[in-house]
């Protein structure tokens, strides 16, 4: 049987927390590394999900939990916050492992909530000297800004492989090369895009294990604790700062490289020290804490990812963005909606959070939309789409499963309807990762081209629009990085779209009831006044 975990997010009186979650048993639960999010848990997870029930965090500010309202936390703030969402999902007692940044707010846990930790497993315990930690601070941690120019994407991709090259990442020369093989193309990829998920929030819990006082908590935690780690880890040799002389209830685990062995061992630990679950403990309603909501929903193919805005009740306005890209590149617009009644945003399948998708022709997307909607509970709303969006909410409005009564197609393609601009083959950018970086300088300017002119690929002064007197970097951000993150769905999405017979579906949306509207701009840069 295949592996999958699940996504989901808790709601904690308006901070919104991410995780994943598989197995079966008692609980346990699982601290991330930095600037990664709780997917670069998922082999550990799948070692571990026929043995525990295993919730997979993301920590504060990365993947799809909120940054915390402070300005400096520290990891015992994190660890409060963690103790919250443990309550929340109903685990009243679990081991608890973390990695690297994972490891201290393990460790601040098992101080602060010693009644919440059966163990604590701290791989890549940090034990950083003063001078370390004040070098760490001053240096690895600038702020991750997006500039017009996309100046901070050639900066990111250099970060990423530098940090699998040297450590610290900056020192760029023999002392500080690492002595191991990088990983994989993808692997880096992955990291690329947690980081974009964290964007300039990926500092504060950085910075609070650098701040992290590695010996200290060793005399006084109370709880049994393993400080682990393989031997290809870069942390390896802090194992050799820990004192000679531990507590008995502290035990060290050298382990090889390989990595069934290390989940096993991991395991083994847990299973020693089993954790409890009582019921999940409800939290205040959340409405109107935020301006945008999320939510993850499972359907056959896998989790769809919604952005949610406004009042619950009412007919709402449902919003599908261009691909590759994600809804979050609509948050303006949908807060604005979200003023006047409910709105709603859907990631398409294999862009933003929502797991790809199969079929994806037209009317597999077309499923996959109808079926988000009715597990929503809406048989009535108003559409609008831009682009291959666009085409994917004719189609909707055409032939899908909700009466939709206001149509807005922004942008849209010219698809397969033989019209004259009609190029005959979809226009997708070639998004695939490569080692030079090149893939993230080609999303930035397709980003960008996609803002300035009406067709991204043909940059003519009659195909521009106005833009804001003020550049929307923000925005050009959000698209860029929703690219990056549909780059693996955007072509099969791009032919769907250009198989749109887009005349025929608005005729027969206007016959089933839509008032149709055509638009030559972004959504989100439409005026207030619109939709």
């Amino acid at each position: 049987m295949t592996f999958r975990a699940r996504r989901q997010t808790v709601d904690l009186a308006g901070r919104e927390v991410g995780f994943h979650h598989a197995g079966s048993g008692p609980p346990a639960v699982l601290l991330h590394e930095s600037p990664r999010s709780s997917a670069a848990l998922l082999p550990l997870m799948e070692r571990l999900a026929g043995r525990f029930t295993v919730f997979g965090f993301d920590t504060p500010g990365f993947g799809g939990s909120d940054p915390l309202a402070m300005d400096r936390p520290s990891s015992a703030d994190y660890a409060d916050a963690l103790a919250d969402a443990m309550t929340a999902l109903g685990i009243a007692r679990a081991p608890v492992y973390g990695t690297h940044t994972g490891a201290c707010i393990a460790m601040d846990l098992a101080l602060g909530h010693p009644d919440r930790v059966s163990v604590a497993v701290m791989d890549g315990y940090p034990v950083f000297t003063p001078a370390e930690q004040e070098e760490l601070l001053r240096a690895y941690l600038p702020p991750f800004r997006p500039s017009w120019d996309g100046a901070h994407v050639a900066w990111l991709w250099a970060r990423v492989r530098d940090q699998f090259t040297f450590f610290p990442w900056y020192a760029a020369g023999n002392l500080g090369r690492l002595p191991r093989d990088p990983p994989p193309l993808d692997f880096h990829q992955l990291v690329v895009e947690d980081f974009l998920r964290a964007g300039d929030h990926y500092r504060p819990a950085y910075a609070a294990a650098f701040r992290f006082d590695g010996i200290g908590p060793l005399a006084r935690v109370q709880v049994p604790v393993a400080v682990v780690a393989r031997d290809d880890d870069l942390l390896f040799p802090h194992l050799d700062r820990l004192p000679d002389t531990l507590p008995d209830r502290i035990a060290v685990h050298r382990l090889g490289a390989n990595r069934d062995a290390w989940g096993a061992a991991v395991g083994d630990i847990m299973a020693a020290h089993p954790g409890q679950a009582t019921a999940p403990q409800p939290t205040a309603d959340p409405l109107g804490a935020r301006p945008v909501r999320r939510r993850f929903m499972e359907t056959p193919a896998g989790a769809a990812h919604v952005r949610f805005a406004g009042p619950q009740d009412g007919r709402p306005v449902v919003l599908l963005h261009r691909t590759p890209g994600q809804a979050a590149e609509l948050d303006d617009r949908l807060v604005r909606l979200g003023r006047h009644g409910p709105a709603i945003a859907i990631d398409l399948p294999g862009n933003g959070e929502s797991d790809p998708a199969e079929p994806t022709g037209l009317s597999g997307v077309i499923e996959w939309i109808g079926g988000c909607l009715d597990a929503l509970g809406v048989r009535e709303c108003d559409l609008a789409g831009e682009d291959t969006g666009a085409a994917f909410a004719a189609a909707l409005a055409a032939d899908g499963p909700v009466a939709v009564r206001r149509l807005t197609l922004a942008q849209a393609p010219a698809g397969a309807d033989g019209s004259p601009e009609s190029s005959g083959a979809p226009a997708c950018p070639d998004l695939r990762p490569r080692w030079d970086g090149a893939h993230l300088a080609a999303a930035w300017y397709w980003a960008r081209d996609s803002l300035l002119y009406r067709h991204w690929n043909e940059r003519t002064v009659a195909g521009a629009w106005r833009l804001p007197d003020d550049p929307p970097v923000d925005l050009l951000h959000a698209r860029f990085t929703g690219a990056v993150l549909g780059a693996a769905g955007n072509d099969a999405l791009c032919r769907a779209a250009h198989d749109a017979e887009l005349d025929r579906l608005i005729d027969r949306a206007a016959h089933r009831g839509a008032a149709v509207e055509r638009i030559d701009m972004p959504l989100a840069l439409r005026p207030s006044h619109g939709e």
